[in-house]
């Protein structure tokens, strides 16, 4: 890693909740800062977790689970109130104590990632091994509890699909693809409210220039009315899709087309994306750093420093962009911590995070905040144990807008 970037990371502070009002925005070391200690955890057997997703009421969280030598992906339904209630039916395999699951996707797909549409209770899940995207719709219970995800349908996409995004409505869907550096456009047929079908309306490059290709590896999509804005890991950069509501039978016929619009550079690196109203937040793992975009016009508007090696990324919703770093790459041991950045970037926060268990190893990933009327929770994908989710409070500061 850069000196360039190693020196903008060790700007060190003494208080144990010191906020900056600096543009460069100077972080708190994190070896200086107090700990946050997990609230509970979600205990999922020692699978191998892949992503997970709440529902908009907050009240349940899908997680899917690889399980076996063919990876099998269980998709699991739990109360985020209560992390031991599991929901779903008996499925032989399943991880979770009584093998409660919602359903079991076969083969070996090793999903990176994972969705949930609200209007049509349809979760989808991109299959990176085999170049699948599986839609499977949850049902739920009188007492409005999930108890099962129907038999999943299956839509061939490009080669590596990494992310996938949804349109508000559950009717269309975009992954990005990691392997052909393609965006795939896939509408979903409904019959009597059920997902019957999908179907690939478009296939976008993101490398046009097929005599000088760059590579782009696409990790991230998200979706902000009629564009799409999609991370390039690989050619340091995020590119809009135009036109991604246009009409299904106009694009088959070449009426009308999704493209590739304007591209902008972030940091080293970047893997994960987060949307705040028309800004966009970009993770750059190899530049230890969040790149600050505006989305229209889409250019860049600040870059600044978190901890090492981030990898997660989200928001509130409100106002604080919040982000999990590994240490991974830090040659002198640093910690696994989460950084809290108001949205404005003018006040940062950056805090080491413990395990539920002591001693138990944490790679912290992939981050959701749950908002409570009470409380705020920052959940936590650990790779570094498998099969758990972190589950930690927020700081006293960042209970509000600043």
């Amino acid at each position: 890693m850069s000196s360039t970037y190693k020196a903008l990371a060790i700007v060190v502070g003494l208080a144990a909740l010191l906020f900056t009002a600096s543009s460069n925005l100077p972080l708190v070391s994190a070896q200086e800062q107090q700990e946050l200690n997990p609230l509970n955890k979600l205990d999922l057997g020692g699978s191998k977790v892949n992503g997970f997703v709440f529902t908009a009421d907050g009240k349940f969280v899908f997680v899917s689970v690889s399980v076996g030598r063919e990876s099998s992906v269980f998709l699991v339904g739990a109360n985020t109130a209560d992390v031991t209630k599991f929901y779903g039916k008996k499925v032989r395999g399943c991880p979770i104590a009584g093998e409660i699951c919602l359903a079991q996707v076969r083969g070996n797909i090793n999903p990176q990632d994972l969705a949930y549409n609200e209007a049509k209770k349809v979760l989808f899940i991109p299959g990176y091994d085999d170049d699948t995207l599986y839609v499977s719709q949850v049902t739920f219970d009188k007492d409005g509890n999930p108890a099962e995800a129907k038999a999943a349908k299956k839509v061939a996409v490009g080669a590596g699909p990494r992310a996938v995004a949804v349109n508000a409505e559950g009717t269309r869907a975009f992954t990005v693809n990691e392997r052909d550096h393609t965006v795939s456009v896939v509408d979903i047929l409904y019959k009597n409210e059920a997902p019957d079908k999908g179907e690939v309306i478009a296939t976008i490059k993101l490398d046009p220039d097929e005599e000088n290709p760059a590579y782009p590896s696409p990790a991230d999509i998200a979706i902000v009315g009629n564009r799409a804005f999609v991370v390039n890991t690989d050619t340091w950069k995020v590119c809009e899709l135009k036109n991604i509501n246009a009409d299904s039978e106009k694009v088959k016929k070449g009426e009308e087309k999704i493209e590739l619009g304007a591209c902008v550079d972030t940091g080293a690196y970047p893997r994960a994306m987060a949307m705040l109203e028309n800004t966009a937040y970009v993770i750059n793992s190899l530049g230890d750093s969040v790149s600050q975009l505006s989305l229209d016009p889409l250019e860049s508007k600040a870059e600044v420093t978190v901890g090492d090696a981030p990898r997660g990324i989200t928001t509130d919703n409100k106002c604080w962009v919040v982000v999990t770093n590994t240490g991974v790459d830090d040659a002198e041991g640093g910690r696994p911590s989460i950084s809290f950045l108001s949205s404005d970037l003018k006040k940062s926060l950056m805090l080491p995070i413990t395990a539920k268990e002591p001693g138990d190893s944490i790679v912290p990933t992939q981050v959701q905040v749950l908002v409570k009327e009470d409380a705020k929770e920052v959940w936590v994908l650990n790779i570094g144990a498998r099969g758990e989710i972190l589950i930690y409070p927020v700081p006293e500061d960042v209970k509000s807008c600043p």
